[in-house]
């Protein structure tokens, strides 16, 4: 069994499928992952990630192995899943529940707490459920998930102004949508 993931994709060119399985092993926790992020339902979190690594294994000899893996893999992830987000015709709505647990914890003094801090990266993954599909894609990939700028825009195959406006407006976007609930909450007491 190939050790290193040069080797691993070598032998997938050659139709290892042991060596496939691998790739899967090491990757389907980050693909997974993104996919969820991205669609915000598990169901098609699992469906997109299967539908990932069909697709790698397809065009794993289109890969240019001068370059890194990750970006390419997650370019495919990030369209698989835009295309699935087109296709589902909705936007995932920050439930109005999650909100109501959320916000109370929000309001008070100590926002220092892991816990706080968890509950409020939590609001803002759903509120960008609501970003139209490139913004989110974006600011997942920046925003959530951490990834450069630089990485942002190979896995995108975005120019840098492009990455910088998606995700200003983005952030912006959020940030609006943020306030609304706030502003409703006061409203309510």
């Amino acid at each position: 069994m190939p050790g290193n993931l040069q080797e691993i994709i070598v032998c997938i060119r050659n139709g290892d499928h042991k060596a496939f399985k691998k790739l899967v092993e090491l990757y389907q926790q980050p693909v997974y992952r993104l996919a969820f992020r991205i669609l915000g339902n598990e169901e098609e979190a699992r469906d997109a990630a299967q539908e990932c690594f069909i697709k790698i294994w397809q065009k794993i000899g289109s890969f240019d192995s001068s370059r890194e893996f990750m970006p390419w893999m997650y370019r495919i992830v990030a369209n698989t899943s835009a295309d699935r987000l087109r296709i589902m015709h909705r936007h995932v709505l920050v439930p109005i529940d999650l909100v109501s647990q959320i916000l109370p914890a929000m309001q008070q003094c100590d926002q220092g707490t892991p816990a706080d801090n968890h509950d409020l990266a939590l609001l803002i993954t759903g509120l960008a459920g609501n970003l139209p599909g490139k913004q989110k894609i974006v600011f997942i990939l920046r925003d959530v998930e951490g990834r450069s700028s630089e990485e942002v825009e190979a896995i995108t195959e975005l120019t840098g102004d492009a990455v910088k406006s998606n995700l200003y407006h983005a952030r912006k976007s959020v940030r609006e949508q943020l306030l609304r609930i706030l502003e409703k909450e006061r409203t309510i007491k």
